[in-house]
């Protein structure tokens, strides 16, 4: 495995690292992904001291993205040391006059040009302190790489980046733009000069956002959208009708009602994300013209039940991941949702479903029965009392083998005791095929022995997971 040449370690490590990138990306709130990634990270490192053709191949993966590795005080240490050993001379005259450096400082000796291989600008705050210090490395950033991919900051409130030298080629070929800057002028002049914008973060902070529509109206396919904002940003979504064909990912923060005029144009879409703070989404009236048939993760909060119904309803069988979160009016509805997802989601892994109102525990019965590709449950607010027994012994008897995660708000009510919890994880062993118990509760009404004992992970994490 040491002596493989240069282009195949290089294809190697480039698959490894687009699969985690992507699994990641895709699921970002799923906690034990998370650890994977940082553990993955990690090990990159020991890929440098296999030999010196390993190295020369790890350090561009690594400098890609220098920003994602610093989670440690120590790490943060040596990664400011190298980047400002890479500044020139001037610029460490400049900052020990202002008394930024200390006067001594000697730069490292380096072994690469660590700066050019990046494709990733984030803030630098946590790592460069100082004001003048921060220009100075966005400058050089700036000039120094050839292709920026992603450019993530809040810098752009504060620094004139398309000003730098260089900026006309390092942004050419941007990818990501996640930007909170009021300055329409800065969209205005990226719009000239990048055309190849495919994931765009956007919050709206007044409705009049002409720099941001010409941005969006200039790039060739735009394919994931973030918006953020209590503006209806008409012309945005307007603008936005243009790449209607490649959007695959719709993310909004703050659901506006312009917006569903958007959403029934969007045929190719596979993930939709919407919350609504307010209660004031008018995507009901607009539902009926929904046609996804790509969709296979829908993640909808404050938005009412007959909306996901319906939604559910227009998509074609793909759906693998359904979250509901803070619904109202659910009521009356429950019953139907949970027999939707049965009637029309064959391949869900990981969903929402109610157990408080009539009806519920049956049509669970027959989400256990018909979606064999199961593996989350999250039970949306409490389990109705009466449903209990008949819920756990469900579980036990009428789950799908896939099924190990669960999610359960009042978990001290389904056992009255520490032992009838602990007959249950026996049971739960004995049945063949099994996997190991993920259960879910910020409930602390539970003997923290009896889940060590047991190996059930994650147990007090109040946040669902998946």
């Amino acid at each position: 495995m040491s002596k493989l040449n240069h282009d195949v370690l290089y294809e190697i490590f480039q698959n490894l690292q687009d699969l985690i990138n992507m699994t990641y990306t895709n699921d970002p709130d799923n906690l034990n992904k998370m650890i994977n990634y940082k553990e993955f990270l990690r090990s990159q490192f020991s890929c440098l001291l296999v030999n010196k053709n390993w190295c020369e191949v790890m350090i561009p993966f690594l400098w890609s993205n220098p920003f994602k590795y610093a989670y440690k005080a120590h790490i943060k240490s040596s990664l400011f040391k190298i980047i400002i050993s890479h500044l020139p001379d001037n610029s460490i005259k400049l900052l020990k006059d202002e008394n930024i450096i200390e006067t001594n400082f000697q730069k490292l000796k380096l072994s690469f040009n660590y700066v050019r291989f990046c494709k990733y600008l984030n803030d630098i705050h946590y790592i460069c302190t100082k004001r003048l210090l921060e220009e100075e490395v966005y400058k050089f950033f700036i000039s120094e790489c050839s292709s920026i991919k992603s450019l993530n900051s809040k810098m752009l409130l504060y620094y004139p980046i398309l000003k730098y030298p260089g900026a006309n080629i390092s942004l050419s070929n941007l990818y990501e733009l996640y930007s909170i800057t009021y300055d329409q002028d800065f969209y205005y002049g990226l719009a000239q000069i990048c055309k190849s914008i495919e994931k765009l973060h956007v919050v709206i902070d007044y409705e009049e956002s002409p720099g941001v529509v010409k941005l969006i109206e200039m790039q060739t396919q735009i394919k994931y959208v973030f918006l953020d904002g209590y503006y209806e940003c008409k012309k945005i979504i307007q603008a936005l009708k243009k790449h209607v064909n490649s959007i695959i990912h719709l993310e909004m923060a703050q659901y506006t009602s312009s917006i569903h005029f958007l959403i029934p144009k969007l045929i190719n879409l596979r993930y939709l994300k919407v919350v609504d703070y307010y209660y004031y989404c008018t995507l009901k009236k607009y539902v009926i013209y929904l046609n996804h048939h790509n969709l296979q993760v829908l993640d909808l909060h404050r938005i009412s039940l007959d909306i996901a119904i319906n939604i559910i309803k227009s998509t074609n069988g793909n759906l693998w991941k359904i979250r509901i979160g803070y619904t109202h009016q659910y009521y009356d509805k429950a019953k139907e949702y949970n027999q939707t997802i049965h009637k029309y989601c064959p391949n869900i892994k990981y969903v929402t479903v109610f157990l408080n109102e009539g009806g519920t525990l049956e049509e669970l019965e027959k989400i256990f029965i018909k979606c064999q590709h199961l593996e989350a449950i999250y039970i949306y607010k409490k389990i109705n009392y009466k449903y209990i027994d008949k819920f756990l012994n469900l579980l036990l008897e009428s789950a799908p083998l896939t099924l190990c995660k669960i999610h359960i708000c009042n978990i001290s009510d389904c056992f009255s005791s520490n032992e009838s919890l602990k007959l249950f994880l026996i049971d739960w062993g004995h049945h063949k095929g099994k996997k190991t118990l993920h259960l879910y509760s910020s409930d602390t009404g539970i003997n923290s022995d009896i889940v060590h004992k047991y190996d059930i992970k994650d147990f007090w994490n109040y946040y669902i997971s998946w």
